[in-house]
């Protein structure tokens, strides 16, 4: 399915990119391991959402749902679950889409 919405075909490939690191998470890691992918998956829900209502409400929302994100992979690199590159290479995933989002936030300020 193709996307006409670019902030949410980056956000898919950031899901894929997370998803095959998850892969290698361990079985006691479970708890975070869902939370990501959770928090993942309502991430682009919220994309879709801000779309269709025009509200930075939701816009504001997701840059509070990449800080989870932000917050729970930076978990998983301190208990050693990831490596530091696949940290920053997430990190780069997030980052890019938050400047989407508050650029999107500033034009929707300006209208």
């Amino acid at each position: 399915m193709q996307d006409k919405l670019l902030i949410a075909t980056r956000v898919k490939k950031t899901i894929e990119y997370i998803e095959k690191v998850l892969i290698n998470y361990p079985q006691f890691e479970i708890i975070l391991k869902n939370k990501i992918i959770s928090s993942c998956y309502d991430l682009l829900e919220l994309v879709y959402r801000a779309n269709i209502f025009k509200e930075t409400i939701y816009m504001k929302e997701i840059l509070v749902k990449i800080r989870m994100i932000e917050y729970f992979i930076k978990i998983s690199l301190d208990k050693k679950v990831i490596s530091y590159k696949k940290y920053e290479n997430i990190g780069n995933h997030l980052l890019e889409i938050n400047k989407m989002i508050t650029s999107w936030i500033k034009n929707e300020k300006n209208r």
